[in-house]
């Protein structure tokens, strides 16, 4: 069983997987807690969002070895402090303004309206889902 999985993950999967491990050993011991550890892999220019860019690497770099020594990584770090985490709830409103390309936008509109949702609901269902892939 073990041997069917790892066929599933291509060699080049595994050689970015493992300089991405690098990357995230090397950080673990400067990070100050798994949040900057987690946003410096994974967050927008992270090593791991850049490294893996379709769905496709990012799920299958989820089923390597050296993603589950990051996620144990992180977990050996502490989280962030009660104060910290309430100043930047306190400085979020809830608003963001994005500017995209026209092409963009209207594909956005169109799937929102095939979807019938807002463009709003949209968005946030789809950052919610990158957000929840990442982690």
């Amino acid at each position: 069983m073990a041997a069917m999985k790892k066929a599933l993950v291509s060699n080049k999967i595994i050689a970015k997987a493992r300089k991405v491990l690098e990357f995230a050993e090397q950080c673990s011991q400067k990070a100050k807690d798994w949040v900057e550890l987690s946003n410096a892999l994974f967050g927008l220019g992270g090593a791991a969002t850049q490294s893996f860019a379709t769905e496709r690497e990012r799920t299958a770099f989820c089923k390597t070895k050296e993603y589950k020594r990051i996620l144990a990584l992180m977990d050996g770090l502490p989280s962030p402090s009660i104060k910290e985490f309430m100043d930047l709830t306190a400085s979020a409103n809830g608003a963001i303004s994005v500017r995209l390309p026209r092409t963009v936008h209207a594909a956005l509109l169109a799937e929102a309206k095939a979807e019938g949702v807002s463009l709003n609901q949209l968005c946030v269902s789809k950052l919610v889902a990158q957000l929840r892939a990442v982690v």
